[in-house]
């Protein structure tokens, strides 16, 4: 199956269960998403929430270069951002000709031990 184009619009809807080993207490995250490195979109970042929501929408032009969507979750501190944990979709994998894509992703801890948590995504594909 070929990777599609036109835009993709990307929903990050909300978190749940957020962990970062260094930080005691809450979270303040914000997540970052992206098709390519050179142009990454942010949410805000929600303050003091292991279970953030942001419902925020975001709109990629798509090429057939395109694959994969990337997203990290970080928690913002004065250092500047540590990571929560990342997750990406394979776009191949998913048919938007039956509707568009829903989940919650894990974002599994580097040795995939235990989970950093789940994020929810939605994906509408555009022709």
């Amino acid at each position: 199956m070929s990777s599609p184009h036109g835009t993709l619009e990307v929903t990050i809807v909300e978190a749940r269960h957020l962990k970062d080993e260094d930080i005691v207490g809450k979270n303040d995250a914000f997540v970052e998403v992206y098709l390519d490195k050179d142009y990454k979109l942010r949410t805000k970042t929600i303050r003091n929430s292991n279970d953030p929501t942001w419902n925020e929408k975001f709109t990629f032009n798509l090429s057939r270069s395109h694959e994969d969507l990337h997203i990290s979750v970080y928690d913002d501190d004065t250092a500047g951002k540590d990571s929560i944990g990342s997750a990406k979709i394979d776009l191949r994998k998913h048919d938007f000709t039956k509707g568009p894509y829903d989940e919650w992703i894990k974002l599994p801890a580097l040795l995939g031990l235990r989970s950093k948590g789940e994020i929810h995504v939605t994906i509408e594909h555009h022709q």
